[in-house]
């Protein structure tokens, strides 16, 4: 699911088409490295979906999955290359806290979200 809705969001930025031909044309630019950098975020956000404990204000993947596809398509789009995995991570954790605020009375406790516990497994697993 979490794929599904990065891949709408990014091919439904409004550039994608533009931003695509101008990473393709790159010494880095392929379909195989776009899919993969692109989903190399899918195990943070399923796990932030499957496991957060505060209550969801929204429909998450209409809320943060699909704007996170759009900003990758709009990052590519304005440098012509990959985001670094780290801005992708960073931008991630800002729009699921901002998405949690909006309907929590909660103040937002970054080390403790799933982001940060997401973020830590990963980081681990590369280690």
């Amino acid at each position: 699911m979490s794929a599904a809705f990065l891949a709408i969001g990014m091919k439904e930025h409004a550039d994608f088409e533009r931003a695509y031909a101008r990473y393709s044309e790159s010494e880095e630019g392929g379909q195989i490295e776009l899919v993969a950098a692109l989903t190399s975020y899918v195990p943070i956000i399923a796990t932030i979906f499957d496991n957060e404990e505060r209550d969801f204000p929204g429909v998450f993947h209409y809320e943060v999955t699909e704007p996170f596809g759009a900003w990758f398509a709009g990052s590519l789009c304005a440098t012509g290359k990959l985001p670094e995995w780290i801005d992708g991570m960073v931008k991630l954790a800002e729009m699921v806290e901002a998405f949690f605020a909006q309907g929590c009375n909660q103040v937002p406790m970054l080390e403790k979200t799933s982001v940060t516990r997401a973020t830590n497994y990963q980081i681990g697993s590369l280690v």
